[in-house]
């Protein structure tokens, strides 16, 4: 059991990434301090740089934990939906879901991770997605080895379901005419429309499963190559 003082100093490492998700989100990470985020914590300076450093080890640690939600959604995904096409629509309902439900950490992840994804320190970070990537392209893989779904080129496919959603930042509005559900339910007809050899008869029933499923995954994922 983590003693009381291990629990203050995750509640204050958590709370420190929360706030500077939340800046980051709103201001951008080059218009984001070290002061800012003391400032908005009633802290000093130094209390951020003891649990972090840098500015970068910051961003790196946001993005990585990022990284271990969304894995855990996959792989939990993965685990309780059976065919190819309810896997799809847990992912792409996944990946939208983080543009409501997780939206700091997702604009910090998705608009700054271009920026700074040639950074050594983000390494942990490009295996993560490098992992995540794979785990679609198997998807999709199945699919086609099964005959549930068609294609020439599962590698475009994959780049297209995470162009969709990972940059729906760029419009999407929690607070927009669309709800969550039915973007989601209008990008999956977009992707199974264009992979299935057979048409499902009821996608809403499909997405149903699927969104569930996901509301069920784990917070996190513990792996190994995360620090």
């Amino acid at each position: 059991m983590p003693t009381r003082r291990e629990l203050t100093n995750t509640n204050r490492r958590e709370s420190i990434l929360r706030v500077f998700a939340a800046r980051v989100a709103r201001d951008g990470y080059s218009d984001t301090s070290i002061a800012d985020i003391a400032s908005d914590l009633g802290v000093s300076k130094g209390t951020i740089v003891h649990h972090f450093g840098t500015k970068l080890r910051l961003l790196e640690s946001v993005q990585v934990t990022y990284m271990q939600r969304r894995l855990a959604e996959a792989h939990h995904v993965i685990s309780v939906l059976s065919s190819p096409s309810g896997q799809l629509a847990g992912i792409i309902y996944a990946l939208l879901k983080c543009h409501r439900d997780d939206r700091d950490a997702t604009l910090t992840f998705t608009r700054e991770l271009v920026r700074y994804a040639g950074e050594d320190q983000l390494g942990v970070v490009r295996t993560q997605r490098a992992i995540y990537t794979s785990l679609v392209r198997q998807i999709i893989d199945r699919g086609v080895e099964s005959g549930e779904f068609h294609t020439d080129d599962p590698h475009i496919v994959t780049l297209q379901l995470f162009g969709m959603c990972n940059w729906a930042w760029a419009w999407y509005s929690p607070t927009g005419e669309a709800s969550l559900e039915q973007i989601a339910g209008t990008y999956l007809g977009v992707v199974l429309g264009g992979l299935q050899t057979e048409r499902v008869e009821d996608l809403d029933a499909l997405l149903k499963e699927a969104i569930a499923a996901v509301q069920a995954a784990p917070l996190s994922v513990e792996e190994e190559l995360v620090v």
